[in-house]
């Protein structure tokens, strides 16, 4: 059984999920989505973390799209044409702009991934995660978005996904 229930579930956690470090955030931000959650708690430095993803992925200055299968979901980070006040801007489905590399998995396996369970050169080798285009390019993106690991069990936790969160510690 797949982790995902079916596409808009997968646009709502991990599409929403690459939008958190799109723009530069606040805590006023952090407070105002998830404050009244019961699990909501201030950690002096997620606020930074977040900031400094944001800030290394635009450096990067590319596009790159993810293609996830069951379910069917691309989402599209873009890197180059970005516009004032954005570090990047997250594309939910096909982009108009040709990505310099696409990502290929499964549901499940981007769902370890951005839980950190996951060991991307092994699962290179192994064809769990194929990409197309430039490896230089990837290998410039894999350290960008890697300190996203350590949030997205946070971030499942706030938006209320606790077999995800489940399904990560097991």
């Amino acid at each position: 059984m797949p982790v995902f229930r079916n596409a808009e579930h997968a646009y709502n956690v991990i599409g929403e999920f690459m939008k958190v470090p799109s723009r530069p955030r606040s805590i006023e931000d952090l407070r105002q989505w998830w404050g009244n959650h019961p699990a909501y708690y201030e950690d002096g430095d997620e606020v930074d973390k977040i900031n400094a993803i944001g800030r290394r992925i635009r450096n990067i200055n590319m596009v790159f799209e993810f293609r996830i299968t069951d379910p069917d979901v691309i989402v599209t980070i873009d890197a180059r044409n970005v516009k004032e006040g954005e570090n990047f801007s997250v594309i939910q489905g096909k982009s108009p702009t040709k990505p310099d590399l696409i990502v290929q998995t499964t549901g499940d396996v981007a769902h370890q991934f951005w839980g950190g369970q996951i060991s991307v050169p092994i699962a290179l080798i192994t064809g769990k995660i194929r990409t197309n285009g430039s490896k230089k390019k990837a290998l410039q993106l894999l350290p960008k978005i890697t300190p996203a690991f350590s949030l997205y069990p946070r971030y499942l936790e706030l938006i209320g996904e606790e077999k995800l969160l489940r399904h990560l510690q097991q």
